[in-house]
């Protein structure tokens, strides 16, 4: 049942188990479908969605006591961060939770007649639910401080990759263990004391750093990356043209191959703002 309430938009990312009937009665009698079942691709595709579902409701500490999301992008986390784990253990609960308090039982599936399927839920429904269950066994299960010294006492292995979260937590832990961590945030709006000096006033370096970016010709030196191809197919899309008529274009077979490729170029333009970023951080903020 964990299964048939993911929505389509998740179930998509491994396409073939689309093809699953939404009725329990043509799989019981196909080795085909049984084998899809019973396998740890179908298993990892459940875990893995309600876990990243289930991420995006964990709270977490902010500096002035309130709670908040977790920062940042998930990808910045390391899947060794106790907090991922803890997402893929609430989704035991999950299951327990949607057998006990939902209509989405496995007698559900068996009561439905020949010619009925289930319906896919929406996304915006397939969230809330989660959003409810997340609160739910979090609160019954007393995850909450486990949640909050976890994320109050991070470790730099606890990240991934390269990202300004990333990097704003390296900068915090690689300051002097004598005095309390500080961040740009809490320095312009309260000031603080460093050395017995109150500093306030202090520029913010993101916001001359958008204007660098505006003023460097930042975009250009990242165009001059690309190829001729990508070139026009990033003009093409800023001029509206569909992703049809911009695969007709430069050759590509299907729209989705361009959607692609645009998502690609896209992550790469992130990766260099970022580095853009950081290296100006490391010049003004020594």
């Amino acid at each position: 049942m964990m299964f048939y309430a993911l929505p389509r938009e998740l179930v998509e990312k491994r396409a073939s188990y689309l093809k699953l009937p939404r009725n329990m009665r043509p799989i019981m009698n196909s080795e085909e479908y049984w084998g899809m079942i019973d396998n740890d691709a179908f298993l990892e595709l459940i875990w893995d969605c309600y876990a990243w579902a289930a991420w995006q409701y964990i709270l977490v500490p902010g500096k002035n006591g309130e709670y908040k999301p977790i920062p940042g992008d998930w990808r910045n986390y390391s899947g060794d961060f106790p907090i991922w784990r803890i997402a893929y253990t609430l989704v035991h609960h999950f299951k327990q939770i949607m057998e006990k308090r939902t209509n989405w039982t496995l007698q559900r599936l068996f009561d439905l007649k020949k010619d009925q399927e289930l319906p896919w839920l929406g996304w915006g429904q397939f969230s809330n639910i989660v959003a409810v269950m997340t609160e739910i066994a979090i609160e019954e299960n007393n995850l909450q401080p486990v949640i909050d010294e976890t994320w109050l006492h991070r470790q730099n292995a606890d990240y991934d990759g390269s990202s300004t979260v990333r990097r704003d937590f390296e900068r915090t832990w690689n300051h002097s263990r004598k005095s309390a961590p500080i961040s740009i945030e809490d320095m312009l709006e309260n000031g603080t004391v460093v050395d017995g000096e109150t500093l306030y006033d202090i520029p913010d370096p993101r916001e001359s750093f958008e204007n660098h970016v505006a003023s460097s010709m930042q975009i250009e030196q990242f165009k001059g990356k690309l190829t001729e191809q990508d070139r026009i197919i990033l003009h093409m899309r800023n001029d509206g043209h569909t992703m049809q008529e911009i695969a007709d274009k430069v050759g590509y077979k299907t729209p989705s191959a361009v959607k692609k490729r645009i998502e690609k170029i896209a992550a790469a333009y992130t990766d260099f703002i970022s580095a853009e970023y950081s290296d100006f951080l490391d010049a003004h903020t020594k």
